[in-house]
């Protein structure tokens, strides 16, 4: 069984995505953070606040240009441009 994060990282390349979004979601008990269109996991929390915390790190940092704030059941709660 594919992991969520893969068949999400596929979906995103097919739909042509930039990249340039950061995802913060729940996976497998932890936060993570992974950037659209990869499969690759950035970050991985503890806590959705630290990933959170990083995340907006990495907006204010300019290597992205938008957070996706996801609930724990995988649905976007928010999406924070920079």
């Amino acid at each position: 069984m594919k992991s969520r994060m893969s068949i999400l990282g596929k979906k995103f390349r097919k739909a042509g995505s930039s990249g340039t979004k950061v995802h913060i979601m729940a996976n497998e008990g932890h936060w993570v953070i992974f950037k659209e269109g990869f499969d690759k996991i950035l970050a991985k929390y503890p806590t959705r606040q630290g990933a959170i915390a990083n995340a907006k790190k990495t907006l204010k940092s300019g290597l992205t240009d938008m957070l996706v704030f996801h609930r724990p059941d995988g649905t976007v709660e928010k999406v924070q441009p920079s």
